[in-house]
């Protein structure tokens, strides 16, 4: 089933990828040059946010054919799969040393003076949906594990009702088992993410400040794939999640039980295949906008934060 499913979602994935970069291709090309060092920096960064997320799958990839193969693990490679592919992908961006600008000998540098944070260029909506996101899966898998039962060997990964007359049990179910490791793999990539927006924030600005603009776009842009990074990872691993608890929910039901545990096996097991459908669009987003980050940082620059009209020496931007 999970091989199955891998299969699925790559074919999905690959082909909205492709779609999208005959999209990019076929896009005109902007007619105004830039100055090669500011040309530079975009194309850099527009490796690095490309690279994270293919090294993203990447590692989704190679974890979900570890939890097919290695049966003892009962498939917790592949539960851990989406957050730890999503933060492997954003430590990675962190990771990768910045492209310096090189600046003539004696020219000044300038750089507003209004102080930056990791959320300084976050879009808000962005934030506020991965923030909600990660409560109501927190809080999700801790309903899953309080509802849980042991399985034949003790560990909490089944769901299992009971009667007076008849029982049934159903796995695998989130639970304790699945549920602590997904826990702790939801604050790393929590952390992946929030250390790749203070990699963009410290990043020194661009010495000129006539490309205020520029710096200011290039941060919006890029913190805008990091979230959708991380967004993306949530939403696969909280729709398959939430898919495979209803199934086992609705597998498990049988009369006497009452019926809200039916009718929420099946809401769930609806709402995670959308979920996943959702991390797919998310995905690719992060992609388009990670092909053409260069455009989305210019067009991004006009709708910056307000700046502080006062300059003050700058490091090399990077």
């Amino acid at each position: 089933m999970a091989g199955i499913a891998l299969v699925g979602y790559i074919v999905c994935v690959a082909a909205v990828v492709a779609v999208v970069w005959l999209v990019v291709r076929g896009r005109p090309r902007r007619i105004e040059p830039l100055a090669a060092s500011v040309q530079s920096l975009l194309d850099a960064a527009r490796r690095r946010a490309v690279i994270a997320v293919v090294f993203s799958g990447a590692v989704i990839v190679a974890l979900f054919l570890a939890g097919s193969f290695l049966q003892s693990l009962v498939g917790l490679p592949i539960a851990l799969a989406p957050a730890l592919g999503g933060s492997a992908g954003l430590l990675l961006y962190s990771a990768t040393p910045p492209r310096a600008v090189v600046v003539a000998s004696g020219a000044a540098r300038e750089a507003s003076l209004t102080p930056r944070t990791p959320l300084s260029f976050v879009p808000p909506l962005g934030a506020g949906l991965l923030a909600a996101a990660v409560i109501l899966q927190v809080a999700f898998l801790i309903f899953t594990g309080v509802t849980s039962s042991p399985d034949g060997s003790g560990r909490y990964r089944t769901i299992a009702f009971q009667t007076a007359d008849s029982a049934s049990a159903s796995s695998p179910y989130p639970g304790w088992f699945y549920g602590v490791p997904l826990l702790v793999a939801t604050v790393v990539l929590v952390a992946a993410t929030f250390l790749a927006l203070w990699r963009v924030s410290s990043t020194p600005a661009l010495p000129q400040r006539e490309r205020a603009d520029v710096d200011a776009g290039w941060r919006r842009a890029t913190n805008r794939i990091i979230l959708a990074v991380g967004g993306a990872m949530l939403l696969l691993q909280f729709g398959g999640t939430a898919l495979q608890s209803g199934s086992a929910m609705h597998n498990t039901y049988f009369e006497g039980v009452p019926a809200i545990w039916d009718v929420l096996g099946q809401t769930l097991a609806g709402a995670g295949l959308v979920l996943m459908i959702g991390s797919i669009v998310v995905l690719t987003l992060a992609t388009l906008w990670a092909f053409t980050l260069p455009d989305a940082a210019l067009a991004a620059g006009a709708s910056a934060g307000p700046r502080n009209a006062e300059s003050a020496p700058a490091g090399l931007p990077r």
